[in-house]
């Protein structure tokens, strides 16, 4: 049975929907489409309340996106590529490098790159606004089943076709706001928002009006080659938004970086059919953010989904604790059954105990699963209590004290601007920093510094050797803190 998809885009000046059959094979048909005016309705709200005054529209799982105003965007990289660890690390890794306390924030990430290490790309929003687009929509839809960031769906989409470029510029024109994505047929690898829209451009007598934001937008790009985070310069640019039908921003960007620019086109690029008559009245630069939203996969998919991953934040403070307490009382078990068979010289308990020793491997398989060599189960099941330790050591303390979360914040705050921070580990009782200074005076004032700090008990260095161009010292810190 097809499944209906609602895509909904809410923005500054008006609500587009697209509702999307979908069944098991195809890309899906567009039903039914629909703009909405805001100013015209009386708000957002009144426009959401006559769009779903048809009833086309009800009873549809509902896929939308917030603007990419109210995120912030990091580049991550951490020094493993098990997405179980990546998952639960993140947050911990995200948090020196932002305002908020964690519990006040979502954390959801792309990955870029995954090798030995993994290279992701994170958004983070305060809880509050993924509240206030839930109770929004709570009146008129059925379900939620994706909240992603705006601009993301439609980069995803486009990635994801035969031929994309190593890297490619998405430009979502808006009244007032622009996004622009950059992604490649790796993925996506950033987003960055704009003040700037069809609204200023209409009100500024400047001939010369564009010219500070192309200055502005070549350098974000420039930077982000510079600093590794795109593979190359954009071999495209894809223009979408009511906005990109400015005059002379097409041409604009083309003589920027010297490339082709496109309209984006999501009804012909992805084969959806649609009867005729919609067809004609379709305007693919105002409704293909809807359309890439209904099309996009309903669970994370490539792209990001908030909801799902506020449901894995409650969930993953559990995980650890209660494979824990599994895995502890498994060996309890074992060490029993390993203190009976010194005591038997019956061949018939033995036989017993042999059976028992199945069903012992049988738990241990369903704690954990992914060893498929089972030598020592006594052994190995202490050797991930052990690892789970201390892996719960950094993350498990720092969601049930402020103690891991004060000692990051210390370490943000003495890391003065010539510090370079290129990455940390979690030990039980440390946080080992691996990074570079301009001298080791610069880098004997950052541990003062951190010795200083209320939470730490001591400051060791582990390592610290000029750089090859002697322009500066690279260090290894352990910051062990106070119990």
């Amino acid at each position: 049975m097809p499944v209906k998809i609602i895509g909904l885009d809410i923005g500054a000046t008006s609500v587009k929907a697209a509702l999307l059959t979908r069944g098991l094979r195809g890309v899906g048909t567009v039903a039914a489409f629909r703009r909405v005016e805001t100013t015209e309705a009386g708000g957002i709200a009144e426009a959401l309340l006559q769009l779903f005054s048809d009833k086309t529209f009800a009873d549809a799982t509902c896929v939308t996106a917030l603007p990419s105003s109210v995120f912030s965007f990091r580049n991550v990289q951490l020094p493993f590529h098990d997405e179980r660890k990546i998952r639960q690390t993140t947050a911990f890794a995200v948090e020196p490098l932002i305002q908020q306390p964690l519990d006040a924030v979502l954390i959801d990430y792309a990955v870029v790159e995954r090798d030995k290490q993994s290279k992701l790309f994170a958004a983070i929003i305060e809880k509050g606004h993924i509240n206030d687009r839930r109770a929004l929509l709570k009146p008129y839809v059925r379900e939620i089943a994706v909240i992603d960031v705006e601009a993301a769906p439609m980069a995803a989409f486009l990635a994801a076709r035969p031929g994309a470029p190593s890297c490619c510029l998405l430009f979502d024109v808006g009244f007032k706001d622009t996004t622009a994505a950059l992604f490649g047929k790796n993925g996506l690898f950033h987003i960055r928002h704009f003040y700037f829209g069809s609204q200023k451009a209409a009100e500024s007598p400047d001939p010369n009006f564009f010219q500070p934001f192309f200055a502005e937008l070549k350098n974000t790009v420039v930077f982000l080659l510079q600093k590794g985070q795109i593979p190359e310069l954009p071999a495209k640019v894809v223009l979408t938004g009511g906005g990109s039908r400015m005059p002379g921003l097409a041409e604009g960007l083309a003589g920027l970086f010297g490339v082709p620019v496109e309209k984006a086109d999501l009804l012909s690029a992805g084969g959806f059919t649609m009867d005729e008559k919609l067809r004609a009245s379709w305007d693919g630069a105002l409704m293909d953010q809807a359309l890439a939203l209904a099309a996009r996969p309903l669970g994370k998919g490539t792209g990001f989904n908030f909801l799902q991953r506020e449901q894995e934040t409650r969930a993953d403070s559990g995980e650890l604790r209660g494979f824990l307490k599994k895995a502890s009382i498994a060996v309890g078990v074992i060490a029993v059954l390993a203190a009976i068979e010194l005591g038997l010289g019956d061949y018939a308990m033995r036989l017993h105990l042999a059976r028992l020793k199945k069903e012992v491997v049988s738990e241990f398989k369903k704690i954990d699963p992914e060893t498929t060599k089972i030598v020592d189960p006594v052994v190995q099941l202490k050797g991930k209590i052990a690892e789970a330790k201390k892996l719960t050591a950094g993350i498990g303390d720092a969601l049930s004290s402020s103690s891991a979360l004060d000692i990051f914040r210390d370490i943000s705050g003495a890391a003065q601007p010539e510090i370079s921070l290129a990455s940390f580990s979690l030990e039980e009782d440390a946080v080992v920093l691996k990074g570079a200074a301009p001298n080791f005076d610069a880098m004997d004032a950052f541990k003062k510094k951190l010795e200083a700090s209320k939470y730490v008990k001591s400051v060791t260095v582990g390592a610290a050797t000029l750089l090859k161009d002697e322009k500066g010292v690279e260090f290894h810190l352990k910051v062990t803190r106070k119990k």
